[in-house]
Parts: structure tokens; C-alpha cells; sequence
């Protein structure tokens, strides 16, 4: 796991400004347009469900394909039960990965100071000089 993170919207604020019934009569609509991303440390007890997820993911690219040569991003909810519900899996660099220009918390325990291209752009010039380029290249 290289970082997790919290979106922000006027879903975020909402309730400081009143219900929604009272937004609505002041005319303001409730979208879920993201504004930007925090970075944030998630509880320690939801660590062994995240990394189980993660894992899965694998797992079942294994399975599918044969491996996994990208990054992943699961984007999910995390209900009132903390209970994780993951609504997209995107095999690609998202926007997410922006806050964390020199590492999250949590790359920074294996990649210290290294944002998430970074790492990448090592991990194929060492892929390049062990022979084996397109292994991890699709």
C-alpha cells in the first residue's frame, strides 16, 4: 500500500452550513464534485481488511491475466460499520497520487521521499537492465 486518502467536496462541509433542506431552500444543490484530495493515515484496525482487499485484487489478476504490472487504486466508502465498500478498481496513476509529491506515510516506510511516479520510472529502468522490459511494460 503506497497511501490513502480523503476527497473534498461540498459533501465535506455540507452540515457546517446547514441541513439539506435549508441549502436547498437557500438554492444550493448537493453534488459530490471533488475539489481536491488530503492525504491521511487510516486507523490502524482497518489496515488487515485494506491490505486482505489489495491481496484479492492480486489475486484474482493472477487468475485472470496472468499478473499484475501496474498500480492499483481501489477506490471505496468506508460505512458507519467500518465496513469497506469498494465501488472502482483503477489499474492506472490517478489524481489521488498527487499529495504525495515526495511519499505518503506509508511509502515512506519502503520508498523514503519518493512520490508514486518515481518509484515507477525506477522500477522499469531496473526491469530495463535485468532483461526484462517487457515483462512490465503492457
Amino acid at each position: 500500500m503506497m497511501g490513502i486518502n480523503k476527497y473534498i467536496g461540498e459533501m465535506d462541509e455540507i452540515f457546517r452550513l446547514g441541513s439539506p433542506a435549508e441549502l436547498e431552500e437557500s438554492g444550493i444543490k448537493l453534488t459530490s464534485v471533488v475539489t481536491g484530495n488530503i492525504p491521511l493515515v487510516a486507523r490502524e484496525s482497518l489496515l488487515p481488511m485494506m491490505f486482505w482487499m489489495e491481496e484479492k485484487v492480486i489475486e484474482k489478476s493472477i487468475e485472470l491475466f496472468g499478473r499484475l504490472t501496474r498500480p492499483f487504486y481501489l477506490e471505496t466508502i468506508v460505512i458507519d460499520q467500518l465496513e469497506f465498500k469498494v465501488f472502482e478498481i483503477s489499474t492506472r496513476i490517478v489524481a489521488r497520487t498527487n499529495p504525495y509529491t515526495s511519499g505518503s506515510p506509508y511509502s515512506d516506510l519502503t520508498y523514503l521521499d519518493m512520490s508514486t511516479g518515481r518509484r515507477i520510472a525506477i522500477e522499469i529502468k531496473r526491469a530495463r537492465d535485468m532483461g526484462h522490459l517487457l515483462k512490465v511494460l503492457t
